[in-house]
């Protein structure tokens, strides 16, 4: 009964589109109009026109004017309504790029069409996400032309510090892209992943104790590019997060080199933090690879995460150097050690809490786990890199809590975008 009463609900729906349209046209039409090239389109016909909603297909008819001079039609109505007959509305386009954001085309359409009693097809999911995309792209552009206006910026520093303490992270996640560099390349890529955020929870006092970041005003954004390029976005999303006003920003990050090359170019007075739980993953390395005894494995991390949780670096290097200087663990130690001393500044996880820092990246690898290894690293999943570039955006704009926004610039575009 219930699905009986959605078919006939939507069916009234559909009819009640079909008229409303061509009541905005009006019952009578003028004989003629101004053309764009500047003459006079004469009056034609009324031509039926069909349009993709999220009730279904909806037909309407209104009047078609065809220019003598330049031989090119125009329909009135389409072009003040922004409609695009024959292709998806902008609510069915918005809708079906959620799906495509969250879930693979195919099962996505599936769900869609239970839930919406509307069938469309797995290209038509694809082809909505990445309209959304590149709208999100769009968009970025616009962000990164502010942040390079140099009024601007002065403008908002001259506001001074009176935002909240800014939390920056960034990270790459691999995925499969089906376009081949080389011979020997198997195309797995980087989607760098960057989050902004707020958070007023306290660190914990011990390292064993749940963490809970209990994150909120999140940005996610994200790119398939070099590292240099995507430093333009964390700049641009940084100011459209008011960065400059921020009492503090504090960034967070593993090891890698250009997370913090990144981060030192366009964000030099941050706080520079490495993710505690990548410091000891290489501490975890190390004493599995210089213990076969899984007690003596326990015994010497326990040690070495105590001082590493008081910030004391030099005793960790030094318990490294010990087991480099016994011949234990092959080279993995020697590695350690090159790893502590470069990030020591950044590891001084005691004088970090005392100031209430959060010293773990776990919402930037939330972001890497939901755009990357939940939709883009599905099994069997492979990748255009501009379609997966599209997807990917749109969905972290999903998860930013921007979807409507876009959506509604989506709806405002012309008849050609």
């Amino acid at each position: 009964m219930e699905r009986t009463v959605r078919v006939a609900l939507q069916e009234v729906g559909l009819s009640m589109l079909s008229a409303w349209l061509e009541q905005q046209e009006g019952s009578s039409v003028e004989n003629s109009i101004t053309c764009r090239c500047g003459g006079m389109a004469e009056y034609q016909r009324k031509r039926e026109a069909v349009l993709l909603t999220s009730l279904g297909k909806v037909h309407y008819k209104r009047a078609y004017y065809l220019c003598p001079a330049c031989h090119k039609g125009t329909f009135p109505l389409d072009e003040r309504l922004g409609l695009r007959p024959g292709e998806m509305s902008a609510e069915l386009e918005s809708l079906l790029g959620v799906v495509g954001a969250l879930m693979p085309f195919g099962k996505g359409t599936e769900l869609f069409e239970r839930l919406a009693l509307v069938k469309a097809s797995p290209q038509s999911a694809d082809k909505a996400t990445e309209a959304m995309g590149g709208e999100v792209m769009r968009v970025e552009e616009e962000w990164k032309a502010a942040s390079r206006d140099a009024e601007a910026v002065n403008a908002q520093e001259r506001v001074g510090k009176i935002g909240p303490r800014l939390y920056g992270s960034l990270d790459a996640v691999k995925y499969h892209d089906r376009e081949k560099r080389s011979e020997e390349d198997e195309g797995w890529r980087d989607l760098k992943v960057g989050v902004w955020f707020e958070t007023d929870a306290k660190p914990p006092s011990k390292p064993d104790e749940d963490w809970d970041i209990r994150a909120r005003n999140i940005t996610y954004y994200c790119d398939i590019l070099e590292a240099e390029k995507f430093g333009d976005l964390v700049w641009a999303t940084g100011f459209q997060r008011k960065a400059l006003q921020a009492v503090e920003i504090v960034f967070l990050g593993d090891g890698a080199d250009w997370v913090w090359n990144l981060v030192s170019e366009h964000y030099p007075w941050a706080v520079q933090i490495v993710d505690w739980f990548h410091a000891t993953e290489h501490l975890g390395t190390v004493a599995k690879a210089a213990y076969s005894d899984s007690a003596e494995q326990k015994a010497w991390l326990s040690k070495v995460k105590e001082h590493l949780w008081a910030g004391s670096v030099d005793e960790v290097v030094k318990a490294l150097e010990a087991l480099a200087a016994e011949g234990k663990g092959g080279g993995e130690p020697a590695k350690a050690v090159a790893y502590f001393k470069k990030h020591r500044q950044r590891m001084d996880y005691a004088a970090f809490r005392a100031k209430g820092y959060q010293i773990g990246s776990g919402t930037v690898e939330s972001g890497c786990k939901q755009m990357g290894i939940q939709r883009m690293k599905i099994p069997g999943a492979i990748w255009s890199t501009e379609g997966s570039r599209r997807t990917a955006k749109a969905r972290a704009a999903f998860l930013s809590g921007q979807w409507d926004t876009l959506a509604s610039r989506r709806e405002h575009l012309p008849r050609a975008a």
